[in-house]
């Protein structure tokens, strides 16, 4: 069976260009956090089946491109991210 497309989107609507860097899912794969080049960290919500809505329900301005990120097991509502600047953050 064919599947969907998981589109993504920039941070500024104007901007196209822009690198996905890295993805990470939630310890229970129900949200899939998105780091882009753009400067901004997206968390998507996803269904329990394929074809349900995917929505943004976090986003994560930062001040440099994202370059990794860590879901850990022990704090499933926070996000860890590294930035290029040399800062890690939690969100």
């Amino acid at each position: 069976e064919k599947q969907d497309r998981f589109s993504t989107k920039p941070a500024d609507k104007a901007a196209r260009t822009y690198i996905v860097r890295t993805i990470e899912f939630s310890p229970d794969s129900t949200k899939l956090a998105v780091a882009q080049s753009d400067n901004i960290v997206f968390v998507y919500k996803l269904g329990t089946d394929w074809k349900d809505k995917k929505s943004i329900c976090n986003k994560f301005p930062q001040t440099s491109s994202v370059t990794c990120l860590c879901w850990p097991s022990m704090r499933p509502n926070e996000l860890v991210f590294g930035l290029a600047e040399g800062k890690v953050k939690v969100g």
